[in-house]
């Protein structure tokens, strides 16, 4: 359970957490699916799952005072989940017959969920965001590497 950015959303004025899924973490509602089991997670395995979520919204409010202990904790670590993606999916952009290229963020934001004004986040924040998985995601390949040299 990799929270890779926290930030203010300099256009919207909204604090997002974006969180990275790796195989065998835990997603979902209360966290009940663990990535990786399901049939359509097979072929996925080197693509981690990128969730972002919205700090500041009422229902993180509510979950954060519930009486269920893990939407309590999920409410306060996270706050309310929005949406979700696979990393190559936000990383890359596809034309059909073409290369993938990396998606060039400083160029669009994301628009997280067309029917609540406010789930967009701009493309300042997602050229930081991504800036920071992309870290985090070459770091656990570097950890990977040595791991297999020292083997």
């Amino acid at each position: 359970m990799t929270v890779v950015y926290k930030a203010v959303d300099p256009e919207s004025g909204n604090r997002w957490c974006v969180r990275m899924v790796f195989i065998g973490s835990q997603y979902g509602l209360k966290h009940c699916l663990t990535y990786g089991d399901a049939e359509y997670d097979k072929d996925k395995h080197d693509d981690p799952m990128i969730e972002f979520y919205d700090m500041d919204s009422g229902v993180a409010g509510i979950l954060r005072n519930s009486k269920d202990k893990t939407e309590a904790y999920l409410g306060k670590k996270y706050g309310q989940f929005v949406s979700r993606y696979y990393w190559s999916s936000l990383n890359f952009d596809e034309r059909f017959g073409e290369q993938k290229t990396v998606t060039d963020w400083s160029k669009r934001g994301l628009c997280l969920h067309g029917g609540v004004d406010g789930w967009s986040v701009s493309s300042e924040f997602m050229v930081k965001a991504m800036a920071a998985v992309n870290a985090e995601l070459a770091e656990r390949a570097e950890i990977e590497r040595r791991e297999m040299q020292d083997a």
